[in-house]
């Protein structure tokens, strides 16, 4: 089909979705939500479908290569704990319990799965590097849109952002659905499962990634006599009373480094170190970074920190506690959960931790010889 056709097709497309009623003129959103679209189809919104910035990095579902265009598919490999994107010529095979991505030839990637949910979701850039894949991140007047595309694009970012009555509905529906399980039968509050039992002598590792010395402070409140790991940079650990608060609560110091270059992490972790002896007499062996810095932490006697899971944006909002505890459910060995890195994943801590307590589990800081 010529260029023309294809476009005034997909125009006549855009038309027929643009047609829904929105939410009413100046009423506030939900935070932390986004739409996905997949070239010239925008996905339903939901928590499946939902990207979500993690570690700096954005991160799309698996439900973007199941029936849409992009030429990649979507495995699950069950038995091994793996999952695989992949077309007739390439591939990345994501070890979910190693934190690895590799393809057939045995060569590794820097970026790693997360499961959400049951979902799985993928590093963004690293799957559009691989697939020669565009993304971009492009403002509506509703909420965000990430959307994912392939040479097979007609309508630039912008003219796909002009079917706004389309999203305003798909929104309008996604905050029906969220108003009404926060609610529940009879428009009464939300009746709660009982939270999965662990399995036996099961440990969760909380890596909480807080976004000020102040919200770490009023974490430790709220964690009470129970122990996380905090992600910290250089600077933060700057700050003497903080680190000593962390290591007296029994809790794990991790360095989050800033610098991109190998030589940068090497300075950030020898500094970090010092801060970290000199605060609290505790040395510094955990880092939070891909996998392409093995090495150097091999040589300066560190070891990486990862998470298996992180959590679904905001644990207050309905649904997503429940949501976090069912995939911390499937693991029946010790697992590392990522709560925070975009101010997300912190809210509803405490019910989180009732649950938690309440299922068995028993929550511990990263240590070495788990």
């Amino acid at each position: 089909m010529k260029r023309w056709k294809r476009r005034l097709a997909a125009w006549f497309l855009v038309l027929l979705l643009a047609l829904g009623l929105g939410p009413q003129e100046g009423r506030a959103v939900l935070s932390g939500v986004y739409f996905t679209a997949v070239n010239e189809q925008l996905l339903e919104l939901n928590s499946e479908t939902m990207p979500f910035l993690y570690g700096g990095v954005w991160y799309v579902s698996s439900r973007l290569f199941e029936g849409t265009d992009l030429g990649v598919n979507y495995a699950r490999i069950y038995n091994a704990n793996q999952a695989m994107l992949y077309n007739a010529k390439i591939d990345l095979r994501f070890d979910l319990e190693a934190q690895t991505t590799t393809d057939r030839y045995g060569n590794s990637y820097n970026g790693y799965a997360i499961e959400r949910g049951g979902v799985i979701f993928f590093p963004l850039p690293l799957v559009c590097s691989r697939f020669g894949l565009r993304w971009s991140k492009t403002e509506t007047d509703i909420v965000p849109l990430i959307r994912v595309t392939s040479a097979s694009a007609v309508l630039t970012d912008r003219e796909f952002v002009d079917a706004a009555s389309q999203m305003r509905t798909r929104y309008s529906e996604y905050e029906r659905a969220v108003t009404a399980a926060e609610e529940g039968p009879g428009g009464g509050p939300s009746q709660t499962e009982d939270p999965p039992l662990a399995a036996e002598g099961q440990k969760i590792y909380l890596i909480i990634d807080s976004q000020s010395p102040e919200e770490t402070l009023a974490l430790l409140d709220r964690l009470g006599d129970r122990q996380a790991t905090f992600l910290l940079t250089a600077q933060e650990m700057e700050q003497a009373d903080l680190v000593r608060a962390l290591v007296a609560g029994g809790h794990g110091v991790a360095l989050q480094p800033l610098g991109e270059t190998e030589a940068e992490m090497e300075e950030e972790i020898i500094r970090a170190r010092e801060l970290l002896w000199q605060a609290a007499c505790s040395w510094l062996e955990l880092v939070w970074c891909g996998d392409e810095a093995e090495d150097l932490l091999s040589q300066l006697g560190c070891v990486r920190v990862t998470a298996q899971i992180a959590a679904s944006g905001d644990l207050d909002r309905a649904g997503q506690a429940a949501a976090l505890l069912r995939s911390i459910s499937r693991y029946r060995e010790d697992v590392a959960v990522g709560l925070g890195g975009d101010g997300s994943g912190l809210g509803g801590l405490e019910a989180l931790l009732e649950d938690l307590d309440a299922g068995g589990y028993r929550l511990s800081a990263w240590r070495l010889t788990a």
